[in-house]
């Protein structure tokens, strides 16, 4: 339901600008170890994490994981590592990933992370410009690919493997540091420190180091407990899944130990339909792709059972009393609907989930707004919110009592958000980073008269919801002159259950067209409906009737936009787009110019016809 204007949060009609509520400072010694040694003073025995023990999760508490935390400190200062040193990381998620975070800022060090599905080229990059003197990889695959760059490292002195007993050899190597080592260390941070350097995983270009503080990464704490504190209950727990070397996960992380939340690690994203249950979540946070991903599993499995009508009857009505709900009425006809369908379909995809999932948060992309009132209309609601990895990153978010579905919501507390001229979204808070590592240029590049440039195009309501219509370097411009922004037609195209994936061309070109992928369980039912035995994609690009069905994916899309900006040919892709082939980022966003590039020809192709 979307409430009026909080007190202290302002917008203007017609201004282009939108404040958060006012927010507490935070004191000059604040820093983040503070609240995994206050969880582990103050309730030592109550769980802060769990791990995959079996069949189920084994709770790790909170004393236990802080005492570890200042073993591997000491074992990192008897390693040689300095205050202000950078130490690399480069895992999957799991709890050593935390635990040696912790560590590194415990003994005065900066993380920086590493994707763990990164390449011996991006771990070169990664670790020579940050200067970092160790490196903590998972496995000995990731070490090999280090070590086959190690003359290009020239700072990094060692390579410890986790799975090698990284933790353990660290361990020992405390035995000849002190406690009270660990103690100077953590009492000489302040909030202004430099706690990591994240480097974007970017769509385009190399890769750039955001420096955040200790400071940043506190206050965006603070920031989402003044938006979504109040409905938060003492009991809550949460699921880590997604890349902890992604700036929206690691938040997530700080979020919940602030807030003493038990957080369950995932053995992997593949393990989630198994893994929700046991784990009961009753909050996550999440890309979008993950929602997408749920949607199409519980309609994929509804026609397999021959129930594909009902469930799309029931997404319907989902949809229809979601919207109703936001303006404020809900018709006693679609509350019985919604109460028959919610006995039938509903309840059954709240139980992919775990079956005591309230909330979940959206970031790292556009979730847009049919699948937020789907899920909203089967009693998930699911708050998307706005930022990058140099806003630490929340900038705005929906929360509850503060919701408009196809927005990312307001600002939140102590920040300014601003529409530039141009429509660039530009912001200003004590969220948003200094600048890039090593990056002058970028740095003063991206910041315009104290203002933050983040390089995307939206647009602020009269109530101070920001609506996000764009990348500015995305924003195609046709030969004809008409601006078209790609992304709502993607989304749009996403939601047919045929496609996975959908890149808008039409740079300089007479008309838009788009690049497409399938899903691969949908094209398998489809070969079977069809008489189309094992042909491979690429046999069947060129299929009438498989175009056919794709047509009807783009021509809904269509309906949603004027002609000029309608996408007039596409194209099916043999393959669907993979981190492995560079095509998506680590957090599936697709590098569009990359995927571009790669299928040139078939984009000529289109344009020669």
């Amino acid at each position: 339901m979307v409430n009026d204007m909080e007190p202290n949060q302002t917008s203007e009609a017609g201004s282009g600008s939108a404040v958060g509520p006012a927010l507490a400072p935070l004191p000059d010694t604040a820093h983040l170890v503070e609240p995994f040694a206050a969880f582990a003073d103050e309730a030592p025995d109550r769980p802060i994490f769990a791990v995959r023990d079996g069949d189920g999760f084994a709770d790790v508490t909170a004393s236990d994981f802080f005492a570890r935390v200042r073993r591997v400190a000491r074992g990192l200062i008897a390693a040689g590592v300095q205050p202000g040193d950078r130490v690399a990381l480069m895992a999957g998620t799991r709890l050593e990933w935390v635990l040696f975070d912790v560590a590194i800022l415990a003994a005065g060090g900066v993380t920086v992370p590493i994707y763990d599905t990164s390449s011996a080229e991006q771990i070169q990059w990664i670790v020579s410009d940050s200067g970092a003197v160790l490196l903590v990889v998972e496995n000995e695959q990731m070490a090999a690919e280090a070590r086959s760059v190690a003359a290009d490292m020239p700072d990094c002195r060692e390579v410890l493997v986790i799975d090698d007993d990284a933790v353990g050899e660290l361990e020992r190597r405390a035995a000849d540091v002190a406690d009270a080592a660990v103690d100077e260390r953590v009492a000489a941070i302040r909030s202004d420190d430099l706690a990591t350097v994240i480097y974007t995983s970017g769509t385009t270009g190399r890769p750039k180091g955001c420096v955040l503080t200790h400071r940043n990464l506190r206050i965006n704490v603070a920031q989402s407990g003044v938006a979504v504190g109040p409905a938060l209950q003492p009991d809550e727990s949460g699921m880590l899944f997604l890349p902890l070397a992604h700036v929206l996960t690691k938040g997530y992380v700080l979020f919940a130990v602030e807030r003493k939340m038990r957080c369950a690690f995932a053995t992997d994203v593949t393990h989630l339909a198994e893994e929700f249950p046991l784990a009961r979540p009753t909050i996550i946070a999440a890309v979008p792709r993950i929602f997408e991903k749920v949607f199409e599993g519980a309609r994929r499995k509804a026609v397999d059972d021959g129930k594909g009508k009902i469930f799309d009857r029931a997404a319907d009505i989902a949809t229809e009393w979601s919207r109703q709900r936001t303006a404020g009425s809900v018709s006693p006809k679609l509350k019985l609907q919604h109460w028959l369908f919610d006995k039938l379909v509903y309840r059954k995809i709240r139980s992919a989930f775990g079956g005591e999932l309230r909330f979940a948060f959206s970031g790292g992309g556009p979730l847009g707004e049919r699948l937020t009132h789907f899920f909203a209309g089967i009693g998930l609601d699911v708050y998307e919110g706005y930022g990058l990895t140099e806003t630490s990153p929340t900038l705005t978010i929906n929360a509850p009592g503060a919701w408009k579905p196809g927005t990312v919501g307001r600002p939140v507390a102590g920040t300014e958000i601003r529409i530039a001229e141009d429509g660039e979204i530009l912001a200003r808070g004590p969220q948003v980073f200094s600048g890039y590592w090593n990056n002058d240029a970028a740095t003063t590049e991206t910041f315009v008269d104290g203002w933050f440039r983040t390089g995307d195009v939206g647009e602020l309501d009269t109530e101070g919801y920001l609506r996000i219509t764009g990348r500015k370097k995305e924003l195609i411009v046709t030969a004809a002159g008409k601006n078209v922004a790609p992304a709502p037609l993607e989304d749009r195209l996403r939601a047919d259950p045929l496609v996975s994936q959908a890149i808008v061309i039409g740079e300089g070109r007479p008309f838009v067209s788009a690049l497409i992928t399938l899903d691969e369980v949908a094209l398998d039912r489809w070969r079977e409906e069809h008489g189309r035995g094992d042909a491979s994609l690429a046999e069947l690009v060129d299929d009438a009737d498989l175009r056919a069905d794709v047509q009807r994916a783009v021509d809904a899309a269509n309906g949603s936009v004027s002609r000029a900006e309608s996408i007039r040919e596409f194209v099916i892709l043999p393959t669907d787009l993979s981190i492995e082939a560079d095509e998506l980022t680590p957090t599936l966003k697709v590098r569009r110019g990359v995927v571009e590039k790669s299928y040139a020809s078939a984009i000529d192709s289109i344009y020669t016809r």
